[in-house]
């Protein structure tokens, strides 16, 4: 098993107790949009764009660095030590790395000052073992890491092999079972058949709609094999990365941008909060009526589901659209798909 250490401040901000709480973590550099398939070149890329002219050429550098370490090397079940300045707190956060690399747009503003949305968009879910563990405690080869003058400031940063064994052991000792959850057959099996459904009956009414949730098919079962409750955040920026590049549009991020053939929209929320299927349907039904003649097909993805709220409210808006277009709605859940809508 591997581990890292990290330090919680993306963009200067100490947001360590949101990483406690909302658990997650997360690294800096606002503003170079989603990292979702980018590798270190890419990410260099990305990086100069936006940062050279202030900061020069070796901070892009460094900086892809740790970027890239946190999108593509880290791996789910690792290790990850969130250690905060001494001066902020004389406890750390260990815990295990549970999702791959999202992007949230909502926490990437770009500003110096604390809005509580700056400055830490690019995410990983976690599994916290100890919030609040004494730094005094960790093993000594852990600690003769933490006060090398080279990894004083630096953001993310692989441990050391025998300092990784040692926090292992340490844990163990605790009482953790270090081993990583794998799903079981049974509900891998539900998923896949849950899949193969929605793609034959979709199909058969709405083809031209199953070529885009083909493509991600095999991609969404991964996420869904992470752990054991779907990563509704992680199944958000693979259908973002997958509307960027079929030239869809994409619903809440893409309201008030030009109309597009196809149309996904995201509820992956509770169904009355701001990004539930209440208030995303409302957006869809005003994109429609914007987009009529351009928009062909839209699909919706929501993890929450109420049929006969659904029927008095919006199921006569639904069906007029989709006497001329394509509209299908597929709930969400943590043991596959089901449509609820075509």
């Amino acid at each position: 098993m591997n581990g890292w250490i990290l330090r919680p401040y993306p963009h200067g901000i100490n947001r360590m107790t949101q990483f406690l709480e909302e658990n997650f973590i997360a690294v800096g550099w606002p503003g170079i949009g989603n990292l979702y398939s980018c590798n270190r070149s890419c990410v260099y890329q990305k990086v100069v764009e936006f940062y050279i002219e202030d900061y020069g050429d070796e901070f892009c550098r460094e900086s892809s660095n740790i970027i890239t370490r946190f999108n593509d090397k880290m791996r789910i079940g690792e290790l990850v030590l969130v250690i905060p300045r001494k001066e902020d707190s004389l406890e750390v956060a260990v815990g295990l790395i549970d999702s791959s690399y999202f992007f949230d747009r909502k926490y990437d503003e770009t500003g110096s000052l604390d809005t509580g949305y700056n400055g830490f968009s690019h995410r990983r879910k976690v599994i916290w073992l100890e919030k609040k563990f004494p730094k005094r405690l960790l093993p000594d080869t852990v600690k003769k890491t933490l006060i090398k003058p080279s990894l004083e400031n630096e953001a993310l940063f692989q441990m050391d092999l025998e300092g990784c064994h040692r926090l292992v052991d340490l844990l163990e000792s605790n009482g953790y079972n270090l081993q990583r959850w794998e799903m079981s057959q049974h509900r891998k099996q539900l998923i896949k058949s849950s899949i193969k459904v929605i793609l034959e009956t979709m199909n058969q009414k709405t083809p031209e709609l199953t070529k885009i949730v083909e493509k991600i098919a095999l991609d969404i079962f991964q996420i869904f094999q992470e752990t054991e409750s779907p990563h509704f955040d992680l199944l958000r920026n693979k259908l973002v990365h997958l509307a960027t590049g079929a030239a869809a549009s994409v619903i809440p991020i893409d309201v008030n941008l030009p109309c597009q053939k196809h149309c996904l929209s995201l509820a992956l929320h509770g169904w009355h909060e701001k990004e539930g299927f209440c208030e995303v349907a409302k957006q869809t039904m005003t994109y429609w009526l914007e987009c009529l003649n351009e928009n062909t097909g839209t699909i919706f993805f929501t993890s929450a589901w109420d049929e006969v709220d659904f029927i008095a409210h919006y199921k006569s808006q639904f069906d007029a659209y989709a006497k001329k277009h394509d509209v299908v709605v597929i709930l969400v859940t943590a043991n596959g798909f089901l449509i609820t809508y075509i």
